[in-house]
């Protein structure tokens, strides 16, 4: 009888483990599936690169902003909007009126809910050029449809897991980035939060290709400024899953994108940088397609980055509960206060 049962007891946990393999393949299969339906939409022809004052990109920033709202992010702007308005002078003293699109889920940690984990990519794209291709629009897939859909994908698994942060995680999706960060650097002008309550930004771009690195790897600007990637190393999560701490290029790559909005917010006339402890994650750092026609979804390795967003998405849940700080180890850089 003992026997039996020892028998029925092992093929009872045999088929827990197989079926929940499946379902997580199966998981896997769809977030890849997904990422390349939302990819491919916002990276299509019809969005014509979406440049910066472009009806596309007043067309995707509404789009992003239906995501937030579907998977459970409230809305960050008064009056119950996910849309920051603002504008900026282009070339030729061309006025250009932009967007950033925020949403956040509220912390239950009553001693972290205050303190803020911002995640950030940008949306917009440089558009249509003329030139000797025959393909004129820059569609901006990995640049940065990619990190885009990345948010909407953490929104959507953090809702999924009904598990709830320990600290606020806002979720900014910002345009004007390929004008100068201008979409990062006005909203952390009109931050709506307390920035010394801000615990670090992490940035998305760049993250569908893994040709460069390898499957399952992914590197982080900034790994000299801060403490955060070797905070983040220290979380175990599903798969295999390396963050590369040794590409030479992610310090210059480190002043390239939206997180420099929050490491660089002022400098004091000696130097000392005021700023929040910020990376981006990416996968490639100069593949020919990058502000190219060839940019395009169609090259995407999806079952990896399905495997990273993954990854980023009980990462961030993780991060929202740690007690550790996270301090600047470039004595340039210190905290707002």
């Amino acid at each position: 009888m003992k026997k039996t049962k020892l028998i029925f007891t092992v093929i009872t946990v045999i088929y827990m483990v197989l079926t929940t393999s499946l379902i997580a393949q199966d998981a896997a299969k769809e977030s890849a599936s997904e990422l390349k339906s939302w990819i491919t939409y916002i990276s299509s022809d019809e969005m014509r690169g979406r440049a910066n004052g472009s009806p596309e990109m007043k067309i995707v920033a509404n789009w992003i902003a239906d995501k937030f709202r579907e998977y459970g992010l409230n809305p960050m702007l008064p009056e119950g909007s996910y849309l920051q308005e603002y504008s900026f002078t282009g070339r030729q003293q061309v006025k250009i009126a932009e967007r950033n699109v925020i949403g956040y889920i509220e912390g239950t940690d009553p001693s972290l809910k205050d303190q803020y984990l911002f995640l950030t990519a940008h949306f917009d794209h440089i558009g249509v050029r003329k030139g000797a291709s025959a393909d004129s629009i820059y569609n901006g897939a990995d640049d940065n449809g990619a990190g885009t859909c990345t948010l909407i994908a953490i929104a959507k698994a953090l809702k999924n897991s009904g598990v709830r942060p320990g600290r606020t995680i806002i979720f900014a999706a910002f345009s004007g980035e390929e004008s100068g960060m201008r979409g990062s650097r006005y909203f952390v002008a009109n931050m709506p939060v307390p920035v010394k309550n801000i615990y670090a930004d992490i940035n998305f771009e760049m993250i569908g290709h893994s040709e460069q690195f390898g499957k399952g790897n992914f590197y982080m600007t900034g790994c000299k400024t801060s403490g955060l990637d070797d905070l983040i190393k220290t979380y175990k999560g599903p798969g295999k899953i390396n963050l590369i701490d040794t590409i030479s290029m992610a310090e210059q790559l480190f002043n390239s994108s939206d997180n420099i909005a929050f490491s660089r917010i002022s400098t004091s006339p000696e130097g000392v940088i005021t700023g929040i402890p910020s990376g981006t994650f990416a996968t490639t750092t100069h593949l020919p397609h990058i502000h190219a026609p060839s940019d395009e979804a169609a090259l995407f390795d999806f079952d990896n980055m399905a495997n990273l967003t993954d990854y980023f998405s009980g990462m961030v849940l993780w991060l929202s509960k740690s007690k550790s700080e996270i301090n600047w180890t470039d004595p340039k850089f210190t905290r707002p206060r």
